[in-house]
């Protein structure tokens, strides 16, 4: 079964999600530390909050994934009011978050294209899988040298 397409975005997405997922654990772990909020509610909240991101991974791959994550981030971010270094690092995830977002529309946008006509010579049987020309038996054309 072939892999489903994921988007540049998606891509950018998932891996500053990553990155995020670590530091919301930590971030947790340093409320906790300080004695900020009870253990509860730090860690608690904590996983909460690394379980969404985590599944925020999954909604990237729809169109309203993009709002759902940006909502986490500002929340997030408006968790600096319990401490204020936490306005420092969710604000660094958000203009990030924002960057890869429009910069990763502007490179699909920019693919869109070419994946358009990869798909219609694929399906109309010009090119395999790979993108290797066919022929009209629908077996791979040979190799031609010239010397």
């Amino acid at each position: 079964m072939a892999r489903r397409y994921r988007t540049v975005t998606e891509q950018l997405g998932s891996i500053l999600i990553a990155f995020e997922v670590i530091s919301v654990a930590l971030v947790a772990l340093a409320l906790f530390g300080l004695r900020a909020l009870p253990a509860g509610i730090a860690l608690g909240g904590g996983a909460v909050f690394v379980l969404a991101f985590i599944a925020g991974v999954y909604f990237l791959r729809f169109s309203w994934g993009r709002w759902y994550v940006l909502a986490l981030q500002i929340v997030l971010t408006l968790g600096g009011f319990l401490d204020p270094i936490v306005f420092v690092v969710g604000g660094l995830f958000l203009a990030v978050w924002l960057f890869c977002m429009i910069r990763g529309g502007k490179i699909d946008a920019e693919r869109a294209p070419v994946i358009a006509e990869f798909e219609r010579a694929l399906a109309a049987g010009e090119i395999d899988e790979t993108g290797a020309p066919l022929d009209d038996t629908g077996a791979p054309r040979a190799a031609t040298t010239t010397d």
